[in-house]
């Protein structure tokens, strides 16, 4: 069962990270349709909590930098993250390419979220941060989780899925899903043709960790992605292999 508190501070911290600027009492109720006394409630909670602070009297409010260090503290507890961080900085340096590791979304089956990003320093790049979401079948990361499942599990998957029509090469059925998994499968690795983000290619191969299923993948301008697929896709899958190694799975 959803805890209505925790999603009214979740969906004000994600507020101010859109607006990126202190907002009043009255703009904040108004934006989260929330009544102002709840709201008042919840701001004087994380004012007593150092989380938000006041910027001037009536000024409005804005978090703290407590949110940052707290976030950075628990990222750092995060073994599997720390462990293949430095191969994602080394993909990122070879592909000249953005590199990005996804989970499912626990909170959204149908979705899939960014855990860790190194961008490219290219100029003209695909731009993504940790904590970013996107449709679990219109990603080449996403797809590369739904890989890792069994065909019959895969099939049940694609079939449970909402599809929306993000762009016109967006996959709109669980048919050409379930196509499209198998067709991964034997191939060794995923992609997605500007399913979600115009102009932009990506290709993923799955890892498993532990008890975890993750897509990682590189993605930018598809005209770049497209032009050295072969070798983009052998740097995936050799950094894919050295990311299992650490696991003691091997190649």
């Amino acid at each position: 069962m959803r805890v209505r508190q925790i999603d009214n501070m979740l969906d004000l911290l994600e507020l101010f990270a859109r607006q990126k600027t202190p907002l009043t009492l009255t703009a904040l109720s108004r934006a989260l349709a929330m009544p102002k006394s709840s709201m008042f409630n919840l701001l004087e909670t994380l004012l007593a909590r150092g989380v938000i602070y006041e910027t001037h009297p009536r000024g409005g409010y804005y978090p703290t930098r407590r949110l940052y260090d707290l976030a950075h503290q628990t990222m750092q507890g995060d073994s599997f993250l720390q462990l293949i961080h430095g191969e994602l900085e080394a993909l990122a340096a070879a592909t000249g390419e953005t590199v990005l590791v996804a989970a499912r979304d626990p909170q959204e089956p149908s979705g899939i979220v960014y855990i860790d990003v190194v961008e490219s320093r290219e100029p003209l790049r695909y731009s993504a941060k940790v904590g970013d979401k996107r449709p679990v079948y219109t990603t080449s990361s996403g797809k590369a989780i739904l890989t890792t499942y069994a065909p019959e599990e895969r099939r049940h998957i694609a079939a449970s899925l909402t599809y929306a029509l993000h762009q016109a090469t967006t996959i709109s059925n669980a048919e050409e899903m379930a196509a499209a998994l198998d067709a991964a499968v034997v191939r060794g690795w995923c992609e997605d043709n500007s399913e979600y983000t115009p102009d932009v290619m990506g290709l993923a191969v799955p890892i498993l960790y532990g008890e975890g299923r993750f897509g990682l993948a590189v993605a930018g301008p598809i005209y770049r992605v497209r032009s050295n697929r072969p070798k983009l896709v052998e740097l995936l899958q050799s950094a894919a292999q050295r990311i299992h190694a650490l696991d003691g799975r091997g190649a």
